[in-house]
């Protein structure tokens, strides 16, 4: 019988007590003699060795457009009753990678906008309100998204941004209050401190009209003259003539070539002096060796009317301007914030002061037919009777309950018909205006009401509404819309409940009294 190998960890351990009992040193261990691998059959064939396969790395979910993005319930809570605060969101997803750079910013779709870094949001409904950025390590630059945000403060300091500041920024330095006689909040910003020249600069008013220079302009009266004073600014101007590059060298062809018929081009020479102009036909591009484009225009808007007794306000010849053309504008003017009278379309809307006091303002327009006052219930009477007449579209449940024109009551040269359904009622009005400007108070109050004025259908409106929150009030809903060239009003009043609590509802009744 074979005697049986000892493991050579035994080995060791029983030598070196033999060592200790024999009082010598203790025996080196063995050497550890190694077993040879069994080779394989010389007729074996050979296997090579499996090949490591790498498998890729899953792509990453690509993020959703902002518009999809900013409407998933988790960003905007409840995104369908807070239209403007998805606008803010998406404005800031649009945003988020130019401003940025290099540095992360958690700007997203799955976290709530109140949570994002450095965004403030407030008010009633709820909009962002501010952007505290310091030094955030931010290197890209600042979008002009971020001028269409209605912000109270804009805090970048510390950061290596580069570019220029966008020109809607500018003249936010002070925002509006709702009467004339509190001066404007100051904005808190810091935007001074970037060092960054302020985009779309053009402050060289060429008085010959030629715009051969970087950063010049002109606007043209009807006769082809250049208009030098502000006074001629409110008159029918006719074409905007502008260089290609503003003041700072910078090219603009790309953001000209997208202006089309009803875009809008504002000329600013302060925060309270400006005018609106729509575009209302095809632009020119420049000719061959030429960088001046050209705009026709019709004005639609401006501020900074003088009061008769002073004319202190924007008044004597034009020094330097902003002009801006943004094809996306939606031409709003929430007049429950100016400080002064601004005329849209055919709207003039003065805080603090009655019409009549602007001289100038109140013209006379000779009707363009007469007619005989009634009074009816008969809805066959109502239609032979009253000129202009239209069959609205109306909510489900609507009856008509009379109509009149009688010039106390309901217009002078047109008609009211009044609709009621189980909610309450309504009246439309089609009727030419004869005299124009058409004054609107101002609604003073904090914040429940909203009055605006802006573009529907190319057309100027205003509307009087009370957005739903803590502070909404059940006042009718008011829509009125006026073809200029026509003279025509389409108006709509109507009580919160029959107008089904939105003032989209007023604006679409309003629009389907309109020929097409």
């Amino acid at each position: 019988m074979r005697p049986r190998r000892l493991a050579p960890a035994v080995a060791l351990l029983a030598a070196l007590a033999l060592a200790a009992c024999s009082g010598g040193e203790p025996s080196p261990a063995p050497a550890a003699i190694a077993t040879p691998e069994a080779s394989p059959a010389a007729d074996a064939p050979s296997t090579p060795a499996p090949t490591a396969i790498a498998t890729p790395a899953p792509a990453p979910t690509p993020e959703p457009p902002p518009e999809v993005a900013c409407a998933n319930g988790v960003a905007v809570e409840d995104p369908e009753a807070r239209p403007g605060l998805v606008a803010d969101c998406v404005a800031l997803l649009a945003s988020r990678d130019a401003l940025r750079g290099e540095a992360p910013l958690d700007w997203g779709g799955g976290l709530a906008i109140g949570r994002w870094e450095g965004v403030a949001v407030g008010g009633e409904p709820p909009r962002v309100t501010g952007l505290d950025l310091r030094d955030k390590g931010l290197t890209g630059s600042i979008p002009r998204s971020i001028g269409r945000l209605r912000l109270d403060e804009v805090l970048l300091a510390g950061n290596a941004l580069t570019g220029c500041v966008p020109s809607p920024l500018e003249d936010v330095g002070f925002r509006q209050t709702i009467s004339a006689d509190i001066p404007p909040t100051p904005w808190n910003n810091d935007l001074a401190e970037l060092g960054l020249p302020w985009c779309l600069r053009y402050d060289a008013l060429d008085a010959a009209g030629k715009v051969a220079e970087a950063g010049g302009w002109a606007i043209l009266d009807g006769n082809g003259g250049v208009i030098t004073t502000w006074h001629g600014l409110r008159g029918k101007a006719a074409t905007l003539r502008i260089h290609q590059a503003d003041a700072g060298g910078t090219s603009w062809a790309s953001e000209f070539g997208a202006v089309a018929e009803g875009s809008l081009i504002e000329w600013r020479e302060a925060s309270d002096c400006w005018t609106l102009y729509r575009v209302s036909g095809a632009a020119s591009a420049p000719a061959s060796g030429s960088s001046r484009w050209e705009f026709p225009i019709e004005r639609l808007a401006y501020a900074g009317i003088g009061h008769k007794s002073t004319d202190a306000y924007c008044s004597g010849d034009v020094s330097s301007a902003v002009i801006r053309v943004d094809v996306n504008a939606p031409g709003v003017i929430r007049t429950s914030e100016i400080r002064l009278p601004v005329l849209y379309g055919p709207y003039l809307i003065a805080p603090g002061y009655r019409s009549y006091d602007y001289g100038g303002m109140i013209a006379e327009h000779e009707p363009p037919f007469r007619q005989r006052d009634f009074v009816t219930t008969d809805l066959a009477e109502a239609k032979r009777l009253a000129p202009y007449w239209r069959d609205p579209d109306l909510p489900a449940g609507w009856t008509f309950v009379h109509a009149g024109s009688d010039g106390i009551n309901y217009p002078e040269y047109g008609y009211c018909a009044g609709y009621r359904d189980d909610k309450g009622g309504a009246d439309i009005c089609i009727a030419f205006k004869r005299q124009r400007p058409m004054y609107r108070q101002p609604w003073r109050s904090d914040g429940s009401v909203i009055n605006e004025t802006r573009l529907i259908d190319g057309y100027p409106a205003f509307l009087q509404y009370s957005p739903l929150g803590p502070k909404h009030t059940a006042l009718p809903i008011t829509a009125a819309i006026f073809d200029p060239v026509a003279g025509i009003e389409y108006y709509v009043k109507g009580t919160y409940s029959s107008m089904r609590r939105d003032v989209d509802t007023a604006i679409a009744i309003a629009r389907s009294l309109m020929p097409e």
